[in-house]
């Protein structure tokens, strides 16, 4: 298995009680990731979302919900072999830029 990195769109087959998991951006640096055995992530949907969330448009691979980040351990992309998407550094920064400003300094 291939471990995920920052910037792919991995599915968590047990990140959902619904059947097909949860798809997932991982938005916390490969450092991180190997030195806690942890991911921060954010949760991505294919389809627009309307109301008061905070999102970041990842082009055709759909939004992710950069105002809810959580963490996450390996067990979670158990059954899951390698990235649903890899997004281009600019827009994984971008949504990670979005997580940083609602957290703070």
């Amino acid at each position: 298995m291939t471990l995920p990195r920052f910037g792919e769109v991995w599915n968590a087959p047990s990140g959902s009680v619904l059947p097909g998991g949860m798809l997932c951006l991982i938005v916390s640096s490969d450092d991180y990731n190997r030195i806690r055995r942890q991911y921060i992530i954010v949760e991505v949907l294919a389809e627009p979302l309307t109301g008061d969330a905070i999102i970041c448009d990842l082009g055709p691979v759909g939004i992710a919900l950069t105002g809810a980040p959580f963490t996450v351990g390996p067990g979670w992309f158990a059954g899951a072999n390698e990235p649903m998407a890899i997004l281009d550094d600019l827009t994984a920064r971008r949504a990670t830029d979005q997580i940083k400003a609602i957290l703070g300094p």
